[in-house]
């Protein structure tokens, strides 16, 4: 398939075309510092600001250049989703705490709509609504008794649409109807995380990029922070790797599972075509297992199209090629256009598909595990984490108490994914039939 490829066809974000990426010149790396954050992407940057404006002396390291990780490779989506059902967590949880879990999903899309519009950032944000499309008469059924509870007992902006109505939602005749969210929405990411890098560096904070941690030792008024670039002292600590944890951590890399994700961006459609495709220009999320999720760029000429073709990180020609045969088969009349970008990056599920953040028992403080949702719970989670640094009660969350857990066997390596992951495919295949 290789006439789907532009000749200039590029293997690395389309999001990276519009965000310019500023130079970092290498930094200093002071004896000692209040507080070091691992970690340069959404959940380290807001961290970091908000520990720099409580005037803590913050050093951030990362091991690349700040936010080539997801937090310049997702889709942008900012929702108010975990990833059980309202259903499903008053099951799991009870219904006290699955109104405060539901709560803390929306404050986040608060949060960055509140740090998008203090920083200033121009990052197209906006709350256009997203669109859950379901595959089976079956989905759809179990996402209107599911809202249909969320509104008697919380209260929601969303709506079922039938398949009727399908066509005003999605220029696609795949699905059986599906649900409209109308309060969440997206931005750019590239352009939202490079707001943030410049309001940290304002404020005051030492970036230190190209500068991985190599390993951490709690000592008794705070921590040795080890680096490729030397050693550091710092009385606080915060972990904000996610999709990225690796061997400097073991206790977290044997309690997030990396997952691969991947985003094709088409040629230039033209603004009436992608209305018509995607009336409203939502975000689209839909019912599959290995679901897909789209959207137009913000500009309204492309088609970016997203989902887990490959569990694991593969060939990105391979991985591009199968999703745009998927993206023809939601779309039958975009065979023939070509693309121009592919790129993938790493989100972090954990063994009990919650967010995490708190304190470890060694002193260092984190937050991670975003499973898949990340934009808008990982910039929350950061700023919580610092604010539980700091002895704020504001620190405060729905998900104190739940304990980040791993797996047997599980070292790091998600050694089971394939069969995950062969599983959820042949129940995809089933209901395409």
């Amino acid at each position: 398939m290789a006439d789907i490829f532009t000749e200039d066809m590029k293997w690395t974000p389309w999001w990276w075309e519009w965000a310019e990426r500023p130079e970092l010149a290498e930094a200093r790396l002071p004896g000692r510092v209040d507080a070091v954050v691992v970690g340069g992407g959404y959940t380290g940057l807001n961290a970091a600001l908000t520990l720099a404006r409580a005037g803590r002396e913050v050093v951030l390291l990362e091991a690349g250049y700040p936010g080539d990780g997801a937090s310049s490779r997702n889709g942008g989506m900012v929702g108010s989703r975990l990833k059980y059902t309202y259903t499903e967590m008053v099951d799991r949880f009870g219904r006290d705490q699955a109104k405060a879990l539901l709560g803390e999903a929306r404050a986040s899309v608060d949060h960055v709509e509140a740090v998008v519009n203090q920083l200033g950032v121009n990052c197209h944000f906006a709350r256009m609504g997203r669109y859950y499309p379901t595959v089976s008469q079956a989905h759809y059924d179990r996402q209107a008794r599911d809202l249909e509870l969320l509104q008697r007992e919380v209260g929601s902006q969303a709506e079922m649409v039938p398949r009727t109505r399908h066509l005003e939602c999605l220029g696609s005749e795949r699905y059986f109807g599906g649900r409209l969210e109308h309060d969440t929405g997206g931005l750019h990411p590239a352009l939202y995380h490079r707001g943030l890098l410049r309001a940290v560096r304002d404020a005051g904070v030492t970036l230190a990029a190209e500068t991985p941690m190599t390993g951490y030792l709690a000592e008794r008024d705070g921590f040795r922070i080890e680096t490729a670039r030397g050693t550091l002292r710092a009385r606080d600590l915060v972990l904000a790797t996610n999709g990225y944890t690796g061997k400097p951590t073991p206790f977290f890399r044997r309690r997030v599972i990396p997952v691969a994700s991947f985003i094709i961006a088409t040629e230039p459609l033209g603004r009436e075509r992608l209305d018509r495709l995607i009336p409203g220009g939502r975000m689209i999320s839909d019912s599959f297992n290995l679901l897909h999720y789209y959207r137009p760029s913000p500009d309204g000429e492309r088609l970016l199209f997203g989902g887990r073709p490959k569990i694991f990180s593969a060939d990105l020609a391979t991985c591009a090629s199968r999703l745009y045969r998927e993206m023809v088969e939601i779309f039958p009349e975009l065979a023939g256009v070509r693309l121009t970008h592919a790129w993938t990056g790493f989100v972090a599920y954990t063994f009990d598909k919650l967010p995490h953040v708190g304190r470890h028992s060694d002193g260092a403080h984190f937050a991670m595990g975003y499973c898949g949702s990340g934009v808008a719970m990982s910039s929350w989670l950061g700023h919580k984490a610092a604010l539980k640094l700091l002895g704020d009660p504001a620190g405060a969350t729905a998900f104190d108490g739940h304990e980040l857990r791993g797996a047997p066997y599980y070292g790091g390596t998600p050694w089971f994914l394939p069969v995950v992951a062969m599983w959820y495919r042949t129940g995809d295949w089933m209901t395409r039939r």
